[in-house]
């Protein structure tokens, strides 16, 4: 058995990329021999390309889908890895080591060749969540974007509604990172998990009208709308990121469970794809107009009562 992972695997690529890779979550405890995962054709890659090759070593890994798999990659690829902070983590996939928290010490946020790079282990432990978070994730991300307030507040805002959204849906994923990569025009944030999916979660909130997955995605976007009805969850974090991705021209990219969301520059569209079981959140923000809560029309509550508080 042999999984071919595209040439260029860049955000247009992710649909080509799921189809090639979706037959791997139905493989949990197989134990599949002689199985080949070749990264040797990819040329062109991203933040969000390296972070989902990364999810699916670790999800076949911790699920025993295949026995001794041999991973084939390219000088390119491992320059990536080594670009991104990833190296040393899926070496020890390789090496057939556990992964520990110690191996997550390796990510650092970097500058380089006028970029920022910065890679954040999303542990369930409060040290992982808060501490880390606010001590040495975001003062740094706000240092190289400390020419422009408003930039920082979209920012941290948007970091916040993802994280949100991962701590709400991705129970059972104890291995995700988060991913921002920038330069003074604009910022990627990228998040893959492998937990229980937006459709799954909040298809249990929607079962009673029969929606099928994409318009259960589609549904995830709108104002109000969540899977924790009973709870304080007010079901804004999605929506105010999909806004935000329409003042800006921006794009916004949510893939779950076979079936996927698109915002780009306000054109939006939903359909069926191949399967990623958890979800893949994507965003490209530019910075040269940044909006924020008090820029979202219908947007009348406060900004600490939606966000992480980072303070």
């Amino acid at each position: 058995m042999i999984i071919e992972i595209p040439k260029i695997l860049k955000l247009n690529d992710i649909a080509t990329f799921l189809m090639r890779i979706e037959k791997v979550f139905s493989m949990q405890e197989k134990m599949e021999p002689n199985v080949i995962i070749d990264l040797t054709k990819i040329k062109k890659t991203s933040v969000l390309g390296i972070l989902l090759i990364y999810k699916l070593i670790d999800y076949t890994y911790h699920h025993n889908c295949f026995k001794r798999p041999n991973l084939n990659v390219n000088e390119f690829i491992k320059k990536e890895w080594h670009r991104y902070g990833f190296f040393e983590l899926i070496e020890s996939y390789v090496s057939n080591k556990d992964i520990s928290e110690n191996s997550y010490k390796g990510l650092r946020i970097h500058v380089e060749d006028k970029f920022i790079i910065a890679p954040q282990p999303l542990l369930r432990k409060d040290n992982y969540s808060n501490k880390v978070l606010k001590d040495k994730f975001l003062p740094k991300i706000e240092k190289y974007y400390s020419h422009d307030d408003k930039a920082v507040s979209m920012i941290f805002l948007c970091l916040s509604e993802v994280l949100l959204n991962f701590w709400e849906h991705a129970v059972e994923d104890t291995k995700s990172i988060l991913v921002a990569e920038g330069n003074k025009q604009v910022i990627e944030i990228a998040c893959a998990d492998t937990g229980n999916g937006i459709v799954s979660t909040l298809g249990k909130t929607l079962h009673a009208q029969n929606y099928s997955k994409q318009q259960i995605l589609k549904k995830s976007v709108e104002k109000g709308v969540t899977s924790k009805s009973m709870t304080n969850h007010m079901g804004y974090g999605l929506w105010i990121l999909d806004e935000i991705i329409k003042l800006t021209n921006g794009k916004l990219h949510i893939y779950s469970q076979g079936a996927f969301y698109r915002n780009d520059m306000g054109n939006k569209q939903s359909g069926e794809c191949g399967f990623w079981q958890g979800a893949i959140i994507y965003l490209s923000l530019p910075l040269r107009n940044p909006k924020t809560l008090s820029d979202i029309e219908g947007c009348n509550f406060e900004n600490d009562k939606l966000q992480i508080n980072w303070i």
